[in-house]
Parts: structure tokens; C-alpha cells; sequence
């Protein structure tokens, strides 16, 4: 057997074994949807259209959206603690983005409706909510975020630091405020907000048998 052919072999199989470890990467889940009060419609990439009704546990993939109607909520959990509450008539998209030598971001791409969020666990995590007018981005905090139908977006901080930014600039919003993001203007100042009243539509959703990761 000659070297060439020996490193011709070698190689292809590399590329097959990266390939195998691709896909199944690719195929894995990256959280679990667990409690729909109500249904939660959950439309895979390849159009496939799966639904959770009461407290069961589901697979969630990379570019699945998510949506509730007029009567309905849901709780899901994505990998590395982060933790996610669906308020009535609310949709999203599933994405990620990858940095060499960086931990995966989870990426919420919110059309409408009003999501809470927690980060949980060892250590900051890399999250994002993206709306149509503005960007809240995280490590380590619990807020609440609203999209009107207009696109203006509504953030609540609960607790941390939640960098909220538009086009025209980025804030760093903290515990206990409010802060609104406008299609093109730079996102309000904070102002002093209840916090607690802005999760309370989520008190009956997250089931007791499935803690906050």
C-alpha cells in the first residue's frame, strides 16, 4: 500500500467521521419545551407542524419557530440554562450563533407577543432576544420583553443587567427598570418599573415538577 493511498484514506475518512459528527450535532436537540397551558405550535424546519398540550416533555431544534394563539402559554427550557416563558399570542425563532474559543449563543428571534426569560446555573450564559426594533442581550439576569404590534419592544429587567440596543445605540438596563425600544431612535432611558408585576402572567405556567435550570 503506498503512502499516498494510505493518506488518501486517511483523510477520507476524517472527513467522514466529521461529517457523521456533524449531522448528529446538527439533529441533536437544543432544549425541551415543558408545559403548554393551552396548545403551543411548534413548526420544525422542514415545515412538519408538532404540538404540546399540558405538561409533557418535547425535543426542540435549532430553527423551530414557536407560537401560542389567544388562549394559550408555554414553558420551554434551552440547553445551558436558560429558561423561557411564552405569554398569549406569541411568536419566535430558534437560532444560534457560533464564535471560535466562545460558548454557543442562543438566539430568540421575536416576531410578536411577550416572552420571560431567566439565565440559571454556573456561570454567565450567552443569550439574546432580537425583536423587530431592538436587541436584548445577556449573560446572567431575568427580565421581560414585549413586542407591540407596531414592533415597539418593552423591556422589564427583573434582576442583572440587560444590554437593550437599536440601531442607534445600545443601554445597559438594570434591575428593577424599564426601558422601551422605538424603530429608529436609540432605546429610553431607564425608569423605575414593578418587576414583580411584569412576570406575573407566568406564576401558573412554570410547573413546580420542572425548576428554573
Amino acid at each position: 500500500m503506498t503512502q499516498s493511498f494510505m493518506t488518501r484514506t486517511v483523510t477520507i475518512t476524517a472527513i467522514i467521521i466529521a461529517t457523521s459528527l456533524s449531522a448528529f450535532a446538527a439533529n441533536a436537540p437544543v432544549g425541551w419545551a415543558i408545559n403548554a397551558i393551552g396548545t403551543l405550535t411548534i413548526i420544525r424546519a422542514d415545515g412538519v407542524e408538532e404540538q404540546l398540550q399540558g405538561r409533557k416533555t418535547m425535543p426542540l431544534y435549532e430553527g423551530d419557530v414557536l407560537k401560542t394563539d389567544a388562549s394559550s402559554q408555554a414553558y420551554i427550557q434551552l440547553k445551558q440554562g436558560v429558561n423561557v416563558a411564552l405569554n398569549e399570542e406569541t411568536s419566535f425563532k430558534i437560532l444560534s450563533r457560533w464564535q471560535k474559543d466562545k460558548p454557543t449563543t442562543w438566539i430568540l428571534r421575536l416576531s410578536q407577543g411577550e416572552v420571560w426569560a431567566k439565565t440559571a446555573g454556573d456561570g454567565p450564559k450567552a443569550f439574546e432576544v432580537e425583536t423587530p426594533v431592538a436587541t436584548a442581550a445577556v449573560k446572567e439576569t431575568e427580565f421581560n420583553l414585549k413586542v407591540q404590534p407596531d414592533g415597539q419592544s418593552i423591556l422589564t429587567v427583573i434582576e442583572g443587567v440587560v444590554q437593550f440596543g437599536t440601531a442607534f445605540g445600545t443601554c445597559p438596563i438594570r434591575t428593577n427598570t424599564i426601558s422601551y425600544g422605538v424603530r429608529g431612535k436609540k432605546c429610553t432611558k431607564p425608569a423605575d418599573s414593578d418587576a414583580k408585576a411584569a412576570k406575573a402572567w407566568t406564576s401558573t405556567l412554570i410547573p413546580p415538577s420542572a425548576p428554573v435550570q
